[in-house]
């Protein structure tokens, strides 16, 4: 797979026709492609597939050697008051969760992000940003560390306030029945995690531009509520795309070329065409060479970027209920021991009065 280091050069917007004014023989438009690059959002949160898995392997080995050395400590400390059955107990049923384990649950709880920001009537990018912090804070830390039911309102109160959109904390505990403690707590951890660094580049500034120069490139052969619709569908699929890890591999015009394939594949393909071979009837000749020169990737190349984004975004990342329940149960025995020891106490209880209720109800 390419990484998200392959530039995009194709413009984003559409291009000006005052052909009038002489520009310097180094003349370079910049894109949303080029800002990106420049940004600390690039230089934090850009991988490749390899250093992405290495990156959750690392943090998850961690929280494990930490975990793995309490549930040691914890039966060293108790070994008088132990037996061999509880011991077994602990040793099967208190195990850390793998980093497979975790992306899981942490898409489970992203969505759930998702679903409450929405509920909450925010704006979609403010929306995209809530997804966007809670995904990344789980690249620097372990469920095992931070319970992901614990920093769902944090993300989305800080990506309220990160975005200008100002809902004091009274107010937004108010809506969402939340902890104004426990909110605020994990405030601080979240920053330092986003490295404070809190400007998005969402995919949704270059839809705009796409869309703007769609119609200017692809002008008279386009119907104009079509294209609304089209608009209005990309916005989901883009929402859907910060789901997933389409974000650490491509930048954001990548990634809405790719939602804009998903939903009219023919469409995208003509305006590519047409952009990369310079016929658009509509541009004037410097224009056309001014779009000649910027481009630096071929269409073939480009198109095999879109096409691989555009499966990572197809992808499911759902997880079930059930299996959720499963390692969540994990999460909670591996750092309370002595709750999964009262659970297999109470079962023992449970299991010695049943045939004693039974046989009394036999002899009344």
């Amino acid at each position: 797979m390419t990484s998200i280091r392959q530039q995009t050069p194709v413009s984003d917007g559409k291009a000006s026709k005052d052909s009038s004014t002489e520009k310097p023989s180094n003349y370079k438009r910049l894109s949303d492609d080029d800002l990106f690059r420049h940004s600390s959002q690039y230089r934090f949160w850009s991988f490749t597939p390899e250093q992405l898995e290495q990156k959750r392997i690392q943090v998850n080995a961690q929280a494990v050697q930490s975990i793995e050395e309490d549930l040691r400590n914890f039966v060293a400390d108790n070994k008088t008051d132990l037996n061999e059955e509880e011991i077994k107990t602990i040793e099967m049923k208190a195990v850390p969760v793998t980093a497979e384990e975790e992306l899981k649950l942490i898409n489970l709880y992203a969505k759930k992000v998702q679903m409450i920001a929405q509920r909450l009537n925010l704006p979609t990018e403010i929306v995209a940003t809530s997804i966007t912090f809670f995904r990344r804070f789980y690249l620097e830390n372990s469920v095992h560390k931070f319970e992901p039911k614990a920093i769902v309102l944090t993300t989305i109160f800080l990506a309220c306030k990160s975005d200008n959109y100002f809902i004091g904390i009274d107010s937004f505990c108010e809506k969402t029945r939340g902890s104004k403690e426990q909110i605020l707590k994990y405030e601080f951890p979240l920053l330092e995690s986003l490295k404070f660094s809190l400007f998005n580049h969402h995919p949704y500034r270059p839809l705009h531009g796409f869309f703007l120069d769609i119609q200017a490139v692809l002008h008279g052969k386009v119907d104009l509520s079509y294209m609304g619709h089209i608009y209005d569908r990309c916005k989901k699929r883009i929402t859907e795309a910060l789901l997933t890890d389409a974000v650490y591999f491509y930048s954001p015009p990548q990634i809405t070329l790719s939602a804009l394939m998903i939903e009219d594949e023919a469409l995208t393909t003509r305006y590519l065409e047409l952009k990369f071979h310079g016929n658009n009837p509509d541009s004037s000749a410097d224009e056309q060479k001014t779009i000649s020169q910027d481009i630096s990737i071929s269409l073939e190349k480009l198109m095999t970027l879109i096409r691989d984004c555009k499966k990572i975004i197809e992808q499911s990342t759902n997880t079930s209920v059930e299996e959720a329940k499963s390692i969540a149960a994990r999460l909670y025995f591996c750092q309370n021991p002595e709750d999964l020891l009262k659970k297999l106490k109470k079962r023992k209880h449970d299991e010695q009065d049943s045939p004693r209720a039974e046989k009394k109800t036999r002899v009344e």
